[in-house]
């Protein structure tokens, strides 16, 4: 019985035990079927349950931590300039984002890995929203705008995110200068901001960031108030007071900066920040007291404090400062020189310094000591910098003026020793080149014994405007003597062309020797053993005759517009624009740019003397009324009509020209009827009756064709590039007028050698590239002079043209003997340029008889056009037809004016241009040498 007992006991345990082994088989199963279910998103309980728990432990942890590692990287790379309304946040960039790019990018997998893989969970939303993130931290911040908007868009239920997304959404837009959109996507954010807590600091912070783009510095400080109240980030609390303070200073209200600064100096801020709040509380404390005498030496105090010791550039950056503003410019500038020797970290704080002395120099109108801080502040400040762009503008703009400045000297110098008798004239060059040998004589000396000159040499007068007393015009003389000659010494037959190696160094920059003495190398017998050369070469340049005196008084006239331009578009002085724009008038009432400086004139007084302006608005609409000027200011909209117009026509004139060109000559006669028809006969292009004159001359007999060239010609008595050309052909036509009566059409489509008729482009095919990959059949015209056979024109050989990689910083040179070309540079790679370049033919069979010219086609990287018109024998030949084709070429070119600019380069330069990049290189070599 026991052992039955026992026995079934045993069955009850092992039938239980099988029960329970089943049942754990099941649920294996059914967790098997489970994971499995992971990769099939089978939607069930059990499935949601494992993703949400891997998703959010594992996976999303992870991304986070990367992300917020690189945000703490980033902010700590950042660094602030508090010289400026410091930003809401510190914002990346992709120069600060670099060194992050591997952490973000492994982020951006692990989120992706939650949408791609575990879309059953719930932080799908969130994986989202952190790939935006990272993509805001990698600037890439048009990627981030979209995954935040797809965030805010796809989960409506999701309020908090959603906000946040807005939030981010308008840090990317603002970051990407979107700021239209930026502020319609934190507006949405503020209407429901009552509805989330954690994202509310940040949207009141950064609708306060648009606020101050906008200048509305009362509404910003408000919302930073609130946003300061809402805010659980001490860190953004404190940048936060501090920009109010900022504020408040700007705005004039120094006793809430004061308390605010204070709170920052009191606060756990970052060292940087308490620094520069410290020096804001000591200019607000006298600004507030009323008494600055003690400012500079409260800031020289903090010399003292050894945890100063990093900013000690910024120190004495502010004792400067301090003096400049007590007009004690010599200790400034003896300031601002510590700081930039004290700056090795801070090298922003150095282009500031180096900013603040060019500009000094500038208002001493030392323009070539300018000149040179300039550059130093660009080399120094970051390309990111928010005035960067301006500065360069200035700097690039400083050396025309500088340029412009020793034109003047040196040409009212010579117009002076033009004016003197022949031996006292002869007498005063040897003087003046003797005098300035031995003052740099004494320079050299003064320098090489480090002490002071003991040698005084006594001036002609003090007055800059003499040429010799011009430490400007001295210079740039020597630079324009180096760029021809490069550098030489003082010797007999220092213009002879044979010279060794040795005698000529190579590679020397022009502006590497701005800022020294053309003698100063040079000893006393040196210099006098070899002053008739210079004397020479001076004397050769003095205006005796009616038509030297009239060049130079022209290139006086320009330079001086050219100075008054300066000031009224680069450097904003009002005073002195006008001033030189009346300067110019009274010396050279009737010069070329009268009209202009007219119009400049009024505008410049309308709102500091509006009867001066109303004077000259007289002028222009009682004595100019046809003129561009009248009619400008008396119809404001004037110049965008006549803009519109111009592209119309433009438009009109290559779909006629096509027509002309594909033989369809009754077509273009109609249109041109039509054209005739509606603005009236007299008002009928010019360039389109020459074009409906040929194809008539195709259809008719000579005697038609004449008649229509004579009526050209009677109708347009003041047109430059047509009628010239039209009598020409009425030349030509009278020397051939047998041969060209007997034809049945007086113009061939196929004319052969003995009968060409100089009117017909020859067309040779070239290749270039479209935007779209595509590729178009562009002409090459050869212009073929009356009497004289077709030339065929090739493209420039491969080797003529090749594209280079830039390997120094001056990539280009400055020959001047070699060929160069006319360019005219088409930004747009796709526009058709067949009817420009016959503009361009008529020009040259005009202004360029008896010679052969090529104008030809070049497509840069297909990025832009080049039409190289040439070769022309040397750099003034290229100048000269620069100067007589530039007034004609908005007539000549069919396309609009914003698309095209032009400019005169050497075969070699031109050798080098293989890219945008090159060419905009180039641009710049051209303006800082041309």
């Amino acid at each position: 019985m026991q052992r039955f007992c026992y026995t079934n006991s045993s069955l009850i345990n092992l039938r239980s035990n099988i029960q329970v082994i089943l049942r754990f088989l099941f649920l294996s199963c059914t967790l098997c079927l489970c994971f499995s279910s992971c990769n099939s998103q089978k939607e069930t309980v059990a499935s949601r349950g494992m993703q949400n728990l891997t998703a959010h432990y594992n996976i999303l942890y992870n991304a986070k931590e990367l992300i917020n590692e690189s945000e703490r990287n980033i902010q700590l790379a950042y660094s602030d300039d508090y010289d400026r309304v410091i930003p809401v946040y510190k914002e990346p960039n992709e120069t600060i984002s670099q060194s992050e790019l591997k952490k973000l990018d492994d982020a951006i997998l692990k989120a992706n890995t939650i949408a791609n893989q575990k879309s059953l969970s719930k932080y799908v939303d969130n994986a989202y929203f952190l790939i935006g993130k990272a993509n805001h931290l990698k600037s890439n911040f048009y990627n981030a705008v979209e995954f935040f908007s797809y965030v805010y868009v796809n989960y409506p239920k999701e309020k908090e995110i959603r906000q946040a997304s807005l939030a981010w959404k308008t840090r990317s837009l603002i970051a990407s200068d979107r700021l239209e959109e930026a502020e319609a996507s934190i507006d949405s954010a503020l209407r429901y901001i009552s509805s989330e807590k954690k994202s509310v600091a940040d949207i009141y912070a950064i609708r306060a960031q648009l606020h101050i783009y906008a200048k509305e510095d009362a509404q910003a400080i408000s919302l930073l108030e609130k946003a300061i109240k809402s805010a659980v980030n001490k860190q953004n609390k404190i940048r936060w007071t501090y920009l109010i303070a900022q504020l408040q200073e700007i705005n004039e209200q120094p006793k809430d900066a004061y308390l605010n600064y204070t709170r920052v100096l009191k606060s756990n801020a970052p060292f940087d920040m308490a620094f520069n709040a410290k020096l804001s509380m000591i200019n607000l404390k006298n600004q507030l007291s009323g008494d600055t005498s003690g400012r500079t030496r409260q800031i020289a105090a903090m010399l003292k404090d050894d945890k100063n010791r990093d900013f000690t550039d910024q120190i004495y950056f502010q004792i400067a400062d301090s003096y400049a503003d007590a007009s004690n410019i010599d200790k400034a500038i003896e300031n601002y020189n510590y700081a930039i020797s004290k700056s090795t970290k801070n090298v922003t704080q150095k282009g500031l310094a180096y900013l603040k002395l060019a500009e000094i120099y500038f208002k001493q109108t030392d323009y070539i000591k300018s000149k040179a801080y300039y550059d130093s502040t660009l080399i120094s400040l970051p390309t990111i910098y928010p005035d960067y762009a301006l500065i360069k503008k200035k700097a690039d703009n400083l050396e025309l003026l500088a340029d412009r400045l020793s034109i003047i000297a040196r040409e009212d110098t010579l117009q002076m020793l033009a004016a003197l008798p022949e031996s006292e004239r002869n007498n005063k060059v040897s003087s003046l080149i003797k005098l300035e040998a031995l003052k740099a004589q004494a320079r050299k000396t003064n320098s090489q014994s480090g002490g002071a000159s003991t040698i005084q040499i006594s001036s002609t007068g003090g007055d800059n405007k003499f040429y010799f007393n011009n430490s400007i015009a001295l210079n740039q003389g020597l630079a324009d003597f180096k760029k021809r000659w490069g550098t030489r010494k003082l010797e007999d037959n220092w213009r002879r062309s044979q010279k060794s190696a040795s005698d000529i160094s190579n590679g020397v920059s022009p502006f590497q020797t701005l800022d020294k003495d053309p003698f100063q190398q040079l000893t006393i017998a040196e210099t006098e053993a070899n002053l008739d050369s210079l004397k020479k070469s001076f004397t050769e340049s003095i205006p005796l005759s009616s038509e030297m005196k009239l060049i130079s008084d022209q290139k006086i006239a320009s330079a001086m517009y050219d100075i008054a331009n300066y000031y009224r578009e680069v450097s904003a002085d009002t005073a002195e624009a006008v001033k030189t724009y009346e300067q110019l008038l009274k010396r050279f009432p009737e010069n070329s740019n009268k009209l202009a400086v007219y119009y400049n004139l009024y505008r410049l007084y309308r709102f500091v003397n509006p009867k001066r302006s109303d004077e000259y608005k007289n002028i222009l609409l009682n004595q100019y009324p046809q003129s561009p000027f009248a009619k400008i200011i008396l119809d404001p909209e004037y110049s965008q009509k006549t803009d519109e117009q111009e592209l119309a026509f433009n438009r009109f004139y290559n779909e006629v020209y096509n027509l002309y060109t594909s033989r369809n000559y009754p077509e273009v006669l109609k249109l041109i009827e039509q054209q005739k028809i509606q603005a009236g006969e007299k008002k009928l292009s010019v360039q389109l009756a020459y074009i409906g004159s040929l194809a008539l001359g195709h259809l008719q007999k000579l005697d038609q064709l004449e008649s229509a060239f004579k009526n050209i010609v009677d109708s347009n008595p003041d047109d430059q590039l047509i009628v010239p050309l039209v009598k020409l052909h009425l030349a030509y036509i009278d020397s051939n007028r047998t041969t060209m009566s007997n034809r049945v059409f007086a113009l061939l489509d196929n004319d052969s050698k003995d009968n060409t008729f100089i009117e017909e482009p020859v067309f040779e095919q070239v290749i270039v590239a479209k935007q779209n990959n595509e590729q178009r059949i562009e002409p090459t015209i050869t212009i073929t002079p009356a009497g004289q056979e077709q030339v065929p024109i090739s493209e420039l050989k491969k080797e003529e043209i090749k594209s280079e990689t830039p390997a120094a910083a001056e990539f280009f040179d400055l020959e001047e003997s070699t060929d160069h070309y006319f360019v005219v540079n088409v930004s747009d790679p796709s526009v058709n340029l067949s009817s420009s370049r016959f503009g361009i033919g008529q020009f040259n069979r005009v202004n360029l008889p008896g010679t052969v010219i090529k104008h030809q086609l070049k497509s840069i990287a297909n990025q832009n056009q080049l039409i190289f018109v040439g070769p022309l024998t040397g750099k003034e030949a290229a100048k000269t037809y620069f100067n007589q084709i530039n007034p004609l070429i908005r007539e000549i070119m069919k396309i609009p004016a914003n698309k095209y600019s032009t400019f005169y380069i050497n075969k070699q330069n031109l050798e080098k241009i293989s890219d945008r990049e090159t060419l905009d290189r180039y641009v710049e070599f051209y303006k800082r040498n041309y």
